[in-house]
């Protein structure tokens, strides 16, 4: 079971150069500092030994880049980080944040990258919506634009706000009716806490695939570094959260260009198959997307 986290969300105004319509991480949620990740309980014991898996080119485990709603410094920062490297990532677009620059983001996908679901609005707090209005509001809406713009395909999403709850009522009520809407549109979605995933339970949890936002809080790839080594200890699939790529930290949620480029740099140097969520996925579950 995956471990319970107070997601807590804030609406704040914010200008970057981006327009007043830009809603992002500003929004996204409080994350699990790297000290509360550290001392909670993991899900598995720290002695769990490895265990090999046919990952490709023989590598020992894997790891997914991933970068959410389609901000501006993602196309100017990011991008040309994994272009560098010969690396492709996962991009979740939000509608209102990218269709002013979707000419790039269309760039973007036909380089090789992949393009996933991330809401029509961004909304944190999801205890009104029924499964039907979710759908209708802020999935179809999407799909219509993503369509439009990237082509017809069964994509993967990412939790807005990391909130896996949709509606009123029980944990696990809220969390079977968000993959209810979730699972006629979807290959799988990624949520926003947990150790790196098992590849022999991944079919299993494609609608809550773990993952984390190393940088969100602090500024700094050592909880990147150790959430890989764990991965890799222990023949995993790591998924890394990414919001905006800035030259300088300016507050929750940033990571500094050089934070990122030193993950990425250590990334390299390691047996770590890197690829897109949908294509590690796929070569687990043998879906096609």
């Amino acid at each position: 079971m995956y471990l319970q986290v107070l997601f807590g969300c804030a609406l704040v105004g914010f200008f970057r150069g981006v327009g007043a319509t830009m809603i992002g991480r500003r929004e996204f949620f409080t994350v699990i500092s790297g000290a509360a990740l550290a001392t909670a309980a993991p899900r598995i014991s720290s002695g769990q030994e490895y265990r090999p898996f046919a990952w490709p080119h023989g590598e020992r485990a894997a790891v997914s880049l991933t970068y959410d709603d389609g901000l501006d410094s993602q196309l100017e920062y990011a991008v040309p980080a994994l272009d560098r490297l010969g690396w492709k990532a996962t991009f979740f677009l939000t509608e209102e944040n990218m269709e002013k620059q979707v000419d790039r983001w269309r760039a973007v996908a036909r380089e090789g990258h992949e393009i996933g679901d991330h809401t029509l609005h961004h909304h944190c707090r999801l205890a009104g919506y029924s499964t039907k209005r979710f759908v209708r509001e802020e999935i179809a809406p999407t799909e219509r634009f993503l369509n439009a713009y990237f082509g017809v395909r069964r994509r993967t999403f990412a939790y807005p706000c990391g909130t896996i709850e949709l509606g009123a009522g029980g944990q696990r009520e809220g969390e079977e009716r968000y993959i209810d809407a979730l699972r006629p549109v979807f290959t799988a979605a990624r949520a926003a806490d947990g150790d790196p995933n098992d590849p022999r339970l991944v079919g299993r949890q494609r609608y809550q695939l773990q993952a984390i936002a190393p940088t969100y809080d602090r500024d700094d790839p050592q909880l990147a570094i150790d959430y890989l080594r764990k991965a890799l200890g222990w023949g995993r699939w790591a998924i890394l959260i990414f919001h905006d790529v800035v030259p300088t930290r300016l507050g929750d949620g940033d990571t500094s260009v050089t934070s990122h480029d030193r993950i990425l740099g250590w990334i390299a140097q390691t047996p770590l198959w890197c690829a897109p969520m949908g294509e590690v996925f796929s070569h687990l579950t043998g879906s096609v997307q």
